[in-house]
């Protein structure tokens, strides 16, 4: 019986989505805090950040289909969810430079560890609805 949570495929494209928007997250990160503070360059990276990852997330990990009344829900839903894991992120990495004295560069790989999987399984559960369908259909009795 597969788990509903976790699907092999769904999973291997969440991570490999998840390299290139972590890559994107963390040199955005990088660029920006050299010509800025880097809360300021933290909060532009994430929010550009949850704009690309959308897209990749609803085209090529989860791959739902939506009609315009569908698709507000799921960007309502998305918006608050990763609302949180970038508030998370957000004030994680304040925590990790001011309070623990963490170099943000350090500090920016530590706080994409600790979202990328609250990130999948928000989507998964929580944004990213898939219609019910032949393949998920209760087994037949044999």
């Amino acid at each position: 019986m597969k788990s509903k949570l976790f699907e092999k495929k769904e999973a291997f494209r969440f991570a490999f989505w998840g390299v290139v928007t972590t890559l994107t997250n963390y040199f955005s990160f990088f660029l920006l805090q050299k010509v800025m503070a880097y809360q300021i360059a933290n909060l532009i990276s994430i929010i550009f950040t949850k704009v690309f990852v959308y897209y990749t997330n609803k085209r090529f990990v989860f791959r739902t289909k939506t009609d315009w009344k569908g698709q507000i829900g799921e960007v309502f839903r998305y918006v608050i969810g990763r609302g949180f894991t970038g508030v998370v992120d957000f004030f994680g990495l304040i925590v990790l430079v001011d309070v623990f004295g963490i170099d943000g560069r350090i500090g920016k790989m530590i706080m994409i560890a600790v979202i990328m999987p609250l990130n999948y399984i928000l989507g998964r559960v929580f944004v990213f609805h898939k219609d019910k369908d032949a393949t998920d259909a209760a087994p037949s009795d044999k």
